[in-house]
């Protein structure tokens, strides 16, 4: 008792059709922005431009000096972290933080030799 399966046109068309969304669909969800270098809380994306200047920025309110608050150690090396990552699409000299905020940041956020 075999029957004998048979698909029609309309059955290929559709069956295709359907191959062509799900495809489309998985590569839209799945492709690199390359806006999403750090993941931020609550499932936030950013890239690692926008996150060193706000780092950089909050350094530069205390001159760059990382003795003057407690805090500053680790957003240091948090911005040593984020210039790692940044550096090859910005041309960065991660070897001075200072210059690399102020090149990211495009203006004296830092002033060098203080």
């Amino acid at each position: 008792m075999t029957k004998d399966f048979k698909l029609t046109k309309k059955d290929i068309a559709g069956i295709a059709i359907l191959v062509v969304f799900v495809a489309f669909f998985t590569i839209l969800l799945n492709s690199d922005t390359g806006e999403c270098q750090i993941a931020r809380p609550g499932y936030k994306c950013a890239s690692a431009k926008d996150v060193m200047i706000e780092h950089c920025s909050y350094w530069g309110e205390f001159e760059c000096n990382t003795d003057a608050d407690v805090s500053l150690p680790q957003v240091e090396w948090y911005i040593q972290n984020l210039c790692n990552i940044a550096s090859e699409d910005y041309q960065l000299d991660c070897s001075n933080l200072k210059l690399a905020c102020n090149q990211i940041t495009g203006m004296t956020t830092c002033p060098i030799g203080v």
